[in-house]
């Protein structure tokens, strides 16, 4: 608990230095590295903020020769598709009244998707101290209802890999978490084992960390 308050009391620091305004989503958006999204410039982050603003069709080519297609955004949230099986998601989290951090979110389709999210400041700053429960594929199976159904140790055989993907939440400071193991499974394993898998994990951000939405006792 000490080592979390001083990490947010740092966090504070950090705000109170920078001395940034609260902004919304496109503000930072704007503002991000370039090294953080090269395919997609400033003026063209720009153009896309007021296409969307304005009732547009808010797609632009890319530096890559793609087109970038901004899909969704609210004041805290924003959904940027940068190619035909990768999209980025920008989202503003609320630690307290006065300190915000931002979450950056990278999914690519290939074709299984599988996210990776990072953390910064509002000034743009990694934040490696804050981080998402790490989840195995038995985060997203019944165990004990696989178990009754006569599965047991099939669960280590048969799921050898598992891709994640992260979709937040537009206007609250929910992360539904997907697992990519009813895709990724034969057919024939598949029927053994759907009734046992869970479609997703919820996380709620709050006071500065992610918490299980209503776990299971």
């Amino acid at each position: 608990m000490k080592k979390h308050l001083l990490f947010l009391f740092l966090f504070y620091l950090l705000s109170e230095m920078s001395g940034v305004k609260a902004q919304t989503i496109s503000y930072y958006f704007i503002k991000m590295p370039v090294n953080l999204i090269p395919s997609v410039s400033i003026d063209t982050r720009r153009d896309l903020v007021d296409f969307y603003n304005n009732g547009k069709s808010a797609v632009m080519p890319s530096a890559f020769g793609t087109e970038v297609v901004l899909k969704d955004m609210s004041e805290n949230y924003l959904l940027l598709q940068t190619s035909e099986n990768a999209e980025m998601q920008l989202k503003l989290l609320q630690v307290n009244d006065t300190l915000q951090v931002l979450a950056l979110i990278h999914t690519v389709a290939a074709p299984l998707k599988d996210s990776r999210i990072s953390f910064y400041s509002t000034t743009w700053q990694p934040l490696s101290k804050l981080e998402m429960p790490q989840l195995s594929f038995l985060d997203f199976l019944d165990v004990d209802k696989g178990r009754a159904l006569g599965l047991g140790n099939r669960f280590n055989e048969v799921c050898l890999r598992n891709f994640v993907s992260y979709q937040f939440s537009k206007n609250t400071s929910i992360l539904v978490t997907h697992s990519s193991i009813k895709e990724d499974l034969r057919p024939d394993i598949l029927k053994d084992f759907e009734p046992v898998i869970k479609d997703s994990i919820i996380f709620v951000f709050k006071n500065g960390r992610f918490n299980l939405l209503n776990p299971e006792k």
